[in-house]
């Protein structure tokens, strides 16, 4: 039995399975003076066309009020048409239509502040959910950055639950209590709104971490967030190609995404073990290709059964799943050991 390669991944494996070969497929500002605490504003833009791959996209079902500062009302009328008040003055001026829509909602904070709140809305089985659409944005010692509600409750000062992305990325990570900026680190705070933030050198113990030089896929590394046992320390290190500089401690990868022209591929943490960073220490992570599938099959006279349960697994253990489009996860392939004559040949839908 074989494999053959996923677009996404790119990548080849060979597993024994009872007389059968299982083979799987393979910004430009001038930094400021940082020997001080600095304070910098941060200003809302609602993104219609959002685009940031998010380490745990949030999707909060729609009852009759998005509960982001005063609130804003909302009536589902049918399957597909969702009313909205967009101004937050009670009464529903703007219709969400089919199965998705994008809507800029505009409303005052519990101090009377007016506030932007960009939104997407989706079906999720039969209600509408919505999820943060814009980002507070500014720049970290002339680095852009950009802060996104993740968890959609209005409040940007989430860390380890909202995201934050850094320069030009497109991968965000969890919002982390210190940022790799340019390469040197950052101790920062933000106010609950987002509008400001604060920030200074980081002054603890530091090691890098390399988990590109070694990633083999033909697929664009997009994201690679890994936390720390703490939870205060968040970081793509698929950001930038070669080693990133983190603060000292152990640490777990938690998510990841590759995309090939139309195909994607999420990554989770699988069977990856955890990445014990000492002071001072170097280190370089090999994963990727070769991936290997397991799976639950019978055999009975001539006839293979292979149940959906596949699970696709890279050399560091990492777990590649939700391949997209639908039903483009690597293809399975039966034939013979010796000969090679292909029997059948097929992929998982949905996975």
């Amino acid at each position: 039995m074989s494999v053959g390669r996923s677009p996404v991944l790119g990548l080849a494996a060979s597993i024994a399975v009872a007389g059968l070969a299982v083979a799987l497929p393979g910004d430009d500002e001038a930094p400021q003076d940082t020997a001080v605490r600095q304070t910098v504003s941060l200003k809302y833009r609602a993104l219609k066309n959002f685009d940031s791959v998010l380490p745990r996209e949030t999707w909060t079902n729609v009852t009759d009020r998005i509960a982001i500062g005063d609130g804003f009302d909302v009536h589902q009328q049918g399957p597909l048409k969702l009313r909205v008040d967009t101004n937050g003055d009670g009464k529903l001026d703007a219709d969400v239509k089919g199965n998705s829509g994008y809507l800029r909602l505009v409303g005052k904070t519990d101090d009377g502040e007016t506030f932007a709140y960009g939104t997407r809305f989706k079906i999720t089985g039969d209600h509408y959910s919505f999820a943060a659409s814009g980002a507070m944005c500014g720049k970290l010692n002339g680095i852009s950055i950009q802060v996104i509600d993740q968890n959609n409750n209005g409040i940007y000062n989430d860390f380890g639950q909202d995201a934050l992305v850094v320069g030009r990325a497109k991968g965000a990570t969890f919002l982390s209590r210190v940022v790799n900026a340019d390469g040197e680190l950052f101790q920062i705070e933000l106010s609950e709104d987002g509008s400001e933030l604060s920030y200074e050198p980081f002054e603890g113990e530091t090691a890098t971490l390399d988990m590109t030089g070694s990633h083999d896929s033909r697929g664009k590394l997009v994201s690679a967030v890994i936390s720390n046992r703490g939870g205060e320390h968040h970081f793509n290190v698929a950001r930038e190609r070669g080693a990133m500089q983190v603060p000292a401690g152990d640490y777990r990868f938690v998510f990841g995404f590759l995309k090939k022209g139309e195909e994607t591929a999420q990554v989770r943490t699988g069977k990856m073990g955890p990445l014990k960073l000492a002071a001072g220490s170097e280190r370089e992570v090999e994963w990727g290709g070769p991936v290997v599938a397991e799976f639950d099959y019978d055999v009975r006279d001539e006839t293979i059964t292979v149940r959906p349960n596949v699970a696709f697994y890279g050399s560091a253990g990492e777990e590649y799943h939700t391949f997209k489009p639908d039903a483009k996860s690597p293809k399975i392939i039966v034939s013979d050991k010796k000969s090679r004559k292909i029997y059948l040949e097929g992929r998982f839908g949905g996975c």
